[in-house]
């Protein structure tokens, strides 16, 4: 039986089926990954506004005031209130690059920043997604250029962009590189390349995205430049729990030439109602929360 759309959705994640999969079962096979997309997006953007409201995104950017950034590549900007932050905490920030594989957390950025950039907003769209047998392929064409305005956002999965390095190499040097509590849509594990690297959770993806953003940053930072990744776990406020997460991120790091150097955190906790669940991921060897208090953790890494 189909459940209602007030119903709760069949998967178990706690949301109502309007919110959760009741749109992906309801469209047609070439625009389910749309869909997922659309869904994601739209919680997405609940769970960041809390996160505004309670200043996360300010206190993120606070860790960045020591490193002058002028320039920063994001990584997953979702609905776009971390960049928010980013530009109401770092006055020095003039150019501001934003990948997101999800067209619609693009166009919610782009209306998020409307206010603040007006006129200085461009979005660059060259993805499209189509249902095969093996699963859903998602492919870039290549990046148009040169970018002219304050703010690109770039529809880009950073995992498999062959055109995306280059092109930020082109734009020159950034000053910092962010990924801040990047999430997952629904049908992304049914993606060829998550498929084919046998990627199973949510959990593993994100490590995925984690460990292509160490060398991607790697490539396009100045020296001096910044690396900083953000997720939610267990609170590391004794110096076992410290250590374990150190070691994840260096864990991370040793596939570049980025060395760890700070650690940060603020202790959170989940709204009441929320529509997009926090999960935590950061290395192999990093804990996963069981149990509360949580925090939102600041890994930041530096380029020689």
């Amino acid at each position: 039986m189909v459940p209602g759309r007030n119903d709760a959705c069949p998967c178990g994640s706690g949301r109502k089926y309007k919110h959760c999969h009741g749109p992906i079962d309801q469209a047609p096979p070439q625009a389910k990954y749309a869909a997922a997309q659309a869904v994601y997006a739209t919680n997405w953007r609940t769970t960041a506004e809390h996160h505004y409201r309670q200043r996360n995104y300010h206190w993120l950017a606070e860790q960045l005031k020591p490193f002058g950034v002028r320039r920063l590549l994001d990584v997953g900007c979702g609905s776009g209130h971390g960049l928010l932050g980013l530009f109401e905490t770092l006055e020095p920030l003039k150019r501001v690059i934003a990948l997101d594989e999800n067209l619609e957390c693009l166009r919610i950025t782009a209306a998020t920043l409307a206010g603040r950039k007006e006129g200085q907003i461009e979005l660059a769209m060259r993805m499209a997604s189509r249902a095969t047998p093996a699963g859903y392929e998602h492919i870039a064409g290549p990046i148009p250029g040169p970018f002219t305005k304050a703010v690109t956002l770039l529809e880009s999965d950073v995992c498999n962009d062959p055109y995306l390095a280059p092109a930020l190499i082109a734009d020159g040097p950034f000053d910092a590189v962010t990924i801040w509590m990047t999430g997952v849509h629904m049908l992304r594990q049914q993606n060829v390349n998550s498929i084919a690297r046998r990627i199973h959770s949510d959990s593993a993806h994100r490590l995925y995205v984690q460990n292509a953003v160490y060398r991607l940053a790697d490539q396009v930072l100045r020296p001096g430049g910044v690396l900083q990744v953000a997720d939610r776990g267990e609170t590391p406020d004794t110096e076992p729990l410290r250590e374990e997460w150190l070691r994840g991120h260096r864990e991370q790091a040793s596939i570049t030439s980025l060395k760890v150097q700070a650690l940060a955190f603020r202790p959170y906790k989940e709204p009441d109602s929320r529509r997009t669940p926090m999960l935590t991921t950061v290395g192999r060897s990093a804990p996963v929360p069981t149990d509360y208090p949580t925090a939102i953790i600041s890994a930041i890494s530096v380029k020689p």
